[in-house]
């Protein structure tokens, strides 16, 4: 789900999981405020208990800040997977 051209805005649809020590802390609070990218929830599942969390987040703007985001949930220690177009949300 890119597009755009070169440094123009594109859209991002990334599965991205959290370890267990993740589970509590503010993760989406922290990467609005790292990036200008919009992010925007499709699905997520968190279970506190067992400490497991899971989100698809649909990630858009320019494409440097849309990189600034995936680059900081994985230098926080998310998982992050990219879903190609055409994919199943549902997966994971």
């Amino acid at each position: 789900m890119t597009g755009g051209e070169p440094g123009g805005p594109v859209r991002r649809l990334v599965h991205c999981s959290l370890p267990p020590e993740l589970v509590h802390e503010p993760v989406l609070h922290g990467l609005v405020r790292a990036s200008q990218a919009v992010v925007n929830v499709h699905r997520a599942n968190v279970d506190v208990e067992a400490g497991l969390a899971w989100f698809i987040l649909e990630l858009s703007g320019p494409a440097e800040e849309v990189g600034r985001a995936q680059a900081w949930l994985a230098d926080h220690g998310v998982t992050v997977e990219p879903i190609e177009p055409g994919g199943r949300e549902g997966a994971g």
